[in-house]
């Protein structure tokens, strides 16, 4: 069963770019039925009640039942929000908000600052062999004067995945060697900076420096998915994921599996 805070992602995933349905979603309340939703909203039947199923199937509403079994009215459905989220604020679906303090947790004396999982860092040759064979569901180039906002895009989706990654700052897409155009120390403040406006929780990342065939270049080292954080891109409202080259938003089912911890990638 979901505990609070999975549910809590689970709404702002299913609510965030969806007005409409987060309108369907607080008119849930154990006495509207879904033909009253959709009379209120001003939407048809079948619109509303995609909206329902969807909803349901994320277990953040359920049908309501009386004695008599499942509430009807006017030959309707009747539904009502999950428990745990009954008297949870709407702000904490709209919002990154910090649901912290809903959550009752226990505090370890002897529990220590988690340490980034380790990768291994490629040699000046293997970074040659990897930039022959091109970019893959580890690896991902990108050229010099690439905005930071797209490199912590690219990171969002490299921390729900298995493996996690290396982001190669100073190699174009076709995998040739150009070099980086600041210096570490720079690149290094400038991605911080960005992942703090774009990313939320804030993920550890490590920063490293190589050089290959005489150019120096930046690597972006991202661990392994924890199974515990989700990650939200704030930019753009939506929890990513990366699938081979490409990255991709979670869709309802594998944010499901993702704070239940099942890997996805």
């Amino acid at each position: 069963m979901a505990d609070l805070q999975e549910l809590i992602l689970r709404g702002r995933f299913i609510f965030s770019g969806a007005p409409k349905r987060f309108e369907v979603f607080n008119l849930i309340n154990g006495k509207n039925s879904t033909k009253d939703a959709a009379k209120r909203t001003g939407r048809s039947l079948s619109s509303v009640l995609q909206d329902i199923e969807k909803l349901k199937d994320l277990e953040l509403i359920q049908e309501k039942q009386d004695s008599k079994g499942l509430l009807k009215k006017d030959g309707a459905s009747v539904f009502e929000k999950a428990p745990l989220i009954k008297h949870v604020p709407d702000s904490y679906f709209r919002d990154v908000a910090d649901t912290s303090r809903l959550i009752k947790k226990k505090v370890s004396k002897t529990a220590r600052p988690q340490r980034l999982t380790c990768i291994h860092i490629p040699s000046e040759n293997e970074t040659l062999d990897i930039c022959k064979e091109g970019e893959n569901q580890l690896y991902e180039f990108k050229s010099p004067s690439t905005k930071m906002e797209d490199i912590s895009e690219e990171i969002a989706a490299f921390l729900h995945t298995k493996s996690g990654g290396i982001l190669f700052y100073g190699i174009d897409d076709g995998g040739t060697v150009l070099g980086s155009d600041i210096k570490r120390q720079d690149f290094d403040q400038r991605i911080h900076n960005s992942i703090r406006n774009t990313i939320n929780p804030s993920p550890n990342i490590d920063i490293k420096e190589k050089d290959v065939m005489g150019a120096k270049i930046i690597l972006v080292i991202i661990a392994p998915w924890d199974r515990k954080s989700l990650y939200q891109y704030t930019k753009k409202d939506r929890y990513l994921i990366r699938k081979g080259t490409n990255k991709f938003a979670l869709q309802p089912d594998e944010l499901k599996n993702l704070s239940k911890g099942i890997y996805v990638v």
